[in-house]
Order: C-alpha cells, then sequence, then structure tokens
C-alpha cells in the first residue's frame, strides 16, 4: 500500500479549500469577513485504510460538506459548531462524522485532528474477528458510548497521531498494519454499533464454506431480480433447509434476511444520492430494489438505519 504524506500552508483560501476537499467531500465554506485574518496549515500521513490528519484553519467561518466516504473521528481543541440537520453534535468530545450532509461555524480558528478508517477495511476486519462473512458494520451514534470508552479512544488516536504517524512507524508496512487494526478496533469497541452484542468466533475467523460464497455472490449479482429461497438454494448447491442451517449458523441471519439487507443498502445508497429535480421519490427507489410494498420497506429500513427512507431522501 502507497504511503502518502502531506505538510503545507498558506494564506490563500483557495488553497485551504482543495486541500480539505481531499479530506472532506464537498467541504466548503465562507468567511464571516473577507479582509479579517486568515491562514492555514495542515499535515498528515495516510495509506488506503488509514489517514491521520491535524488541520488549523485560522479565520472565523462557516461551512458545509457532503456525507463522509469514510469512518472519520474527528477531536477538537477550539470550539466547533456543526449541524446535522437541525440536530447540533457535540464537538467537546470526539466525534465520529455521519454518514450525512453537516453544516459547521466556527470563531477565529478550527483546530482539529482525525482518524480516519475505510469503510470496507473495517468492515473486512470485523467479518474476520467475529466469524460472520456477511457482516457490515452499521454505527448507531457518534458519540463514545461512555467516559471510560472516551478515554480508551482518546489513548489510542493520540498514539496513532503521535508515534504512529512518525514515519519510522507509519513506513513499516507490519507497524502500519497493527496500527490500522488498533485504530480499528477501537472503533469498534468504543462507539455505539451493531458489533458490540456479537460474540466473537472462537479461533478469531471461520473458513467460508463454498456455498456460502456461492449464495451471496448469487444474492448480489441478482439483487434488484424477484429472487426468492429457492433460487438461492439451487445457486448454492443446497437444499433450501440446508442453506438456512449453514446461513444463521455462518452469517448469523436467514438467507432472505441477508438479501434483504443487501436491498436495504442500495436504496440507502440512492436515497442519499438522490436527486429531487429528476423526481427520484421514495417509492421508485423502493420498487427498484425489490420492496413491493413501501410501508414494510420503510419499517425494515426504519429499523436497519434509525430514519425513514423520507428522512433520507429529504437531507
Amino acid at each position: 500500500m502507497p504511503v502518502t504524506r502531506m505538510t503545507m500552508s498558506s494564506r490563500e483560501p483557495d488553497v485551504a479549500l482543495a486541500v480539505i476537499r481531499g479530506l472532506q467531500p464537498g467541504f466548503d465554506f465562507n468567511r464571516d469577513r473577507d479582509d479579517g485574518p486568515f491562514s492555514f496549515a495542515a499535515d498528515g500521513v495516510s495509506d488506503e485504510r488509514l489517514s491521520l490528519q491535524r488541520l488549523d484553519l485560522i479565520c472565523t467561518a462557516h461551512g458545509e460538506a457532503d456525507p463522509m466516504t469514510s469512518y472519520t473521528v474527528c477531536q477538537t481543541t477550539t470550539p466547533l459548531r456543526i449541524l446535522v440537520g437541525r440536530r447540533q453534535l457535540d464537538t467537546s468530545r470526539p466525534f465520529l462524522y455521519p454518514r450525512a450532509p453537516i453544516r459547521s461555524s466556527w470563531e477565529h480558528e478550527a483546530r482539529s485532528s482525525a482518524v480516519q478508517l475505510d469503510i470496507d477495511a473495517v468492515d473486512a476486519l470485523a467479518r474476520q474477528y467475529f466469524g460472520r462473512p456477511g457482516l457490515r458494520v452499521r454505527f448507531t451514534g457518534g458519540a463514545p458510548i461512555d467516559a471510560e470508552r472516551e478515554r480508551h479512544w482518546r489513548a489510542v488516536a493520540g498514539h496513532a497521531l503521535g508515534p504512529g504517524a512518525e514515519r519510522g512507524v507509519f513506513d513499516d508496512p507490519l507497524l502500519r498494519d497493527t496500527l490500522f487494526r488498533m485504530a480499528a478496533a477501537a472503533l469498534l469497541s468504543d462507539f455505539p454499533n451493531s458489533t458490540l452484542d456479537l460474540p466473537p468466533a472462537h479461533d478469531g475467523g471461520v473458513a467460508v464454506p463454498a456455498t456460502i460464497r456461492r449464495a451471496i455472490a448469487y444474492m448480489e449479482e441478482h439483487i434488484a431480480e424477484p429472487i426468492g429461497l429457492l433460487d438461492v438454494a439451487e445457486a448454492s448447491r443446497l437444499s433450501p433447509r440446508g442453506l438456512q442451517d449453514a446461513f444463521h449458523r455462518i452469517v448469523g441471519v436467514s438467507p432472505m434476511q441477508y438479501l434483504r439487507s443487501l436491498r436495504l443498502s442500495a436504496a440507502h445508497a440512492d436515497l442519499l444520492a438522490a436527486d429531487i429535480v429528476h423526481q427520484d421519490t421514495v417509492t421508485a427507489i423502493a420498487h427498484r430494489w425489490g420492496f413491493s410494498h413501501v410501508p414494510r420497506f420503510a419499517a425494515a429500513y426504519r429499523t436497519q438505519y434509525g430514519e425513514y427512507p423520507r428522512d433520507t431522501l429529504a437531507r
């Protein structure tokens, strides 16, 4: 994995904007006073799975940004106001950026540090640890679970952003892998998410049977088609009962529950990217991904994502 390092400073707002957009998609900001003081400094190091960043932006301004494309936990040392819709985040503690558009504002200076983790890499680590090949992590809150977990995250992030970011550590592949695993494990341990009540696999991971791999591949390939248990069982070369037993034992859910989760995830992505101008609707997106009964789709969506589809669409 290639390592990228960045250290820079500038008094040009356009330079700051370009750099921050590389870390926070769609970021834009407006200074409250064009003639006020302005400076920007950033340093960081990253590879494909882990990014460690420090930013210092001197100005009074307000901004907005698109949903994050990574798990990003931020800590600030200056007051920062962040709104997700009408909800204000508590930025006095470490906070996990929501995967939703945000609005922010600050006075005089915004100084922060961030640990960014690739979503797919975190999911892969969780699947290995819990021995569940179909597992996808779902975070249900953006603040640490309690004071003890907050102290733990601060300690891990402090190590990662300090000694861990040093060239002699981060440039070493084995040490860098250990650093990623430590940060990902802390994220799963310290912030509320869907894995907290799962028992680990006995040996830290299990081999996924070929039958399960075939079933999952078939579901992913035909996700928008009206397939059922018999179709998936035939593709996996198992009987329907055998497939159900294997899924419950290895994945932890039934095949149809797993398929529904895949479809809900696809619908969630479409709702986030929806264009109201082109008349994307909850009903159209539900039907696109095989949900013919929209109220049942809305109920299942709310269970998985903590809000109704119309709320996601309205962002």
